[in-house]
């Protein structure tokens, strides 16, 4: 199919989000960085614009490489991946810091895993097709590969990014077009899995109490302030918020209040009104991939359209529920706006890759932008004027000749 202009509203939303994402993490961290850190007010949005500026850069090269080229390097791309994982948690390879291991030097490979498996499932599907009915041959192969990832995730530990990836993966399963039974039976395996995780662990199971006990003194020092903090500073936003900049959250009452809990920064300086704005640009910009994928005639692309808009849409409910006590606190940031340079530029590239698959979609067919144009009425209704006759001749011929027969 011949390339096209990429989709521009998609462009639009994300440098809206990551410019907007800037000045949250500016006014969030001015006094975490001077107080805690001791660093100039500027220093975190500093380093998020250094890493806004090598993803923009990468979304830019991506958005001009065709499906087909995607296609050809996505087994590369997830076997590099997956090999980013099992090296971080090997001892002397995989930097550990606060009791976790999730880094290689500055990258946290989880971040390009969501990206990866998203590439193994579109192109094993798209390869699998003719099986996709058979559980043991089509469905359960890279069902085993997205557990393996997930388990790799969990054993960093991050039980929050491995459930976005489990749950970003599961979106192309089910575009793929696997059988409901397929999917219960998806269900019965992973679910249990999940629960293991989430309750055998201390901290996971202590996150879980906070959830259900979020005002609870004794579970204060446990979790339980930073919910709470969470949960003041929207409730003092109110409609319209506090102003930019003049929340009290920022000052030192809510930890590390420019990472994952950014969403209630800006709901107290923004108000209920600012947040559903920057919820509807999320919406919007998830409701533009689904339809990148429900228009390109290439499988793989438009599975991987599905993927990556599941990845986006999945990863900002995930997190806002969380900031707002509606599920366990879970770490997952706040896509294109939360402090941090790999989930940044992880996902910049999956944005520029889901432009470039919206180069190759089918156009749609419109008579004129305007509606019903005068300059086009009188030739539409000459040429209808001219089909019904045709029409009427055609029919009366019929009929004399029924008659002479």
């Amino acid at each position: 199919m011949k390339r096209h202009k990429p989709d521009f509203l998609i462009l639009f939303i994300v440098l809206t989000l990551v410019a907007f994402g800037l000045l949250m993490i500016f006014s969030a961290s001015m006094v975490w960085a001077v107080q805690v850190v001791g660093e100039p007010p500027t220093y975190y949005v500093k380093r998020q614009i250094i890493f806004a500026i090598i993803g923009l850069v990468l979304m830019l090269i991506l958005m001009n490489i065709g499906p087909n080229t995607i296609r050809r390097w996505a087994k590369f791309f997830s076997i590099i991946t997956l090999i980013m994982l099992i090296a971080v948690l090997i001892p002397g390879i995989g930097h550990k810091a606060a009791g976790v291991r999730r880094w290689l030097g500055p990258i946290q490979p989880s971040e390009f895993a969501q990206i990866g498996i998203l590439f193994y499932l579109a192109y094993i599907f798209d390869k699998n097709k003719k099986k996709l009915h058979d559980f043991r041959h089509g469905v359960l192969p890279p069902l085993l590969m997205l557990g393996f990832q997930f388990i790799l995730v969990l054993l960093e530990p991050d039980m929050g990014t491995g459930m976005l990836l489990l749950l970003s993966g599961i979106v192309i399963v089910i575009a793929a077009g696997v059988r409901f039974l397929h999917l219960l039976v998806i269900g019965l395996m992973f679910i249990p899995m999940v629960i293991a995780f989430a309750v055998f662990e201390s901290y996971r199971n202590i996150r879980i109490q906070v959830f259900l006990h979020p005002w609870s003194q004794a579970l204060v020092n446990k979790g339980g302030y930073q919910i709470q903090q969470s949960l003041m500073a929207i409730y003092h936003g109110g409609l319209f918020g506090q102003g930019l900049g003049q929340g009290i959250s920022p000052y030192l009452y809510l930890p590390i209040p420019h990472e994952d809990f950014i969403f209630a920064v800006i709901v107290e300086e923004l108000g209920v009104v600012g947040a559903f704005v920057v919820l509807a640009l999320y919406a919007s910009l998830v409701w533009r991939g689904i339809k990148v994928g429900l228009n390109l005639q290439n499988r793989f692309a438009s599975l991987l359209a599905f993927g990556i808009s599941g990845m986006i849409g999945v990863g900002t409910l995930i997190n806002v529920t969380a900031v707002t006590g509606l599920i366990p606190v879970t770490g997952i940031p706040l896509p294109f706006i939360s402090y941090g340079g790999t989930a940044l530029v992880a996902k910049m590239a999956a944005m520029g890759i889901l432009l470039a698959l919206s180069r190759y979609t089918r156009e749609e067919v419109q008579i004129q932008e305007d509606v019903f144009p005068f300059d086009n009425v009188l030739p539409l209704a000459e040429r209808l004027s001219s089909a019904k006759s045709v029409t009427l001749k055609s029919d009366t011929l019929k009929k004399k000749r029924r008659l002479r027969g």
